[in-house]
């Protein structure tokens, strides 16, 4: 059996189990059968919400098979993911969250995460909420560029759901790195499986401070 062969096969079982171990994370108490929400079930509970989530199941099933982006990191944000929709309130928002879980997930199944270091924001050693996601691409041999969001609550308005982080770096330079969103200023300190994102100067927006924190790496 050869080492590619190998490889792929382990990735399939962690996938499978991974995928097994969420579904069975989800509450089933207290919910009608075939729902997995647990609050606002008069609207996530509804039809179109579950036949929305059983197209949602399908793909988050078959980008375990594909991506080569961290298997615990796909399992994760699914879980946060679920945190959000069920504090949707309207039809509107639920679709807005549909909607994004699904270019999330089509995103980790296209394209290639090699190149890609993925950090969320804990906090007291748990996952901090709401959830802060840097993603770190190496675009060259010499450049980087840093995306990242921190998410606020669903039910704004569209514009208002999250705070957008931009960045790019070349090698050479110092840990010191401005968000092209906001125009505040960071040092980031990677350390191993650690990445401690401070404030460098005086805040210019009032949202500066939801990128500050401990990042832990998705490996």
């Amino acid at each position: 059996m050869s080492l590619k062969f190998e490889l792929n096969l382990n990735k399939t079982c962690q996938s499978v189990i991974g995928l097994s171990i969420l579904l069975c994370c989800i509450p089933s108490h207290a919910r009608p059968p075939d729902c997995p929400y647990t609050t606002h079930q008069h609207l996530l509970c509804q039809a179109d919400t579950l036949t929305l989530h059983k197209q949602l199941k399908q793909l988050l099933f078959t980008t375990n098979m594909t991506t080569n982006a961290p298997t615990r990191l796909i399992q994760d944000t699914q879980l946060l993911w679920q945190k959000r929709v069920e504090q949707c309130k309207t039809k509107r928002c639920i679709a807005q969250q549909f909607d994004a879980r699904n270019e999330d997930l089509n995103t980790y199944g296209s394209l290639n995460q090699s190149l890609t270091q993925h950090f969320i924001k804990y906090q007291q050693g748990q996952i901090a909420q709401p959830q802060v996601h840097l993603q770190v691409h190496q675009l060259d041999q010499n450049r980087i560029k840093i995306e990242g969001t921190a998410y606020r609550n669903p039910n704004n308005s569209k514009a208002k759901q999250m705070i957008s982080f931009l960045a790019y770096r070349n090698q050479d330079q110092k840990n010191e790195i401005i968000n092209n969103e906001t125009a505040c200023k960071y040092t980031f300190n990677f350390q191993k499986a650690i990445l401690t994102v401070s404030l460098l100067q005086t805040q210019p927006h009032k949202y500066c401070d939801r990128f500050v924190g401990t990042y832990q790496l998705y490996d």
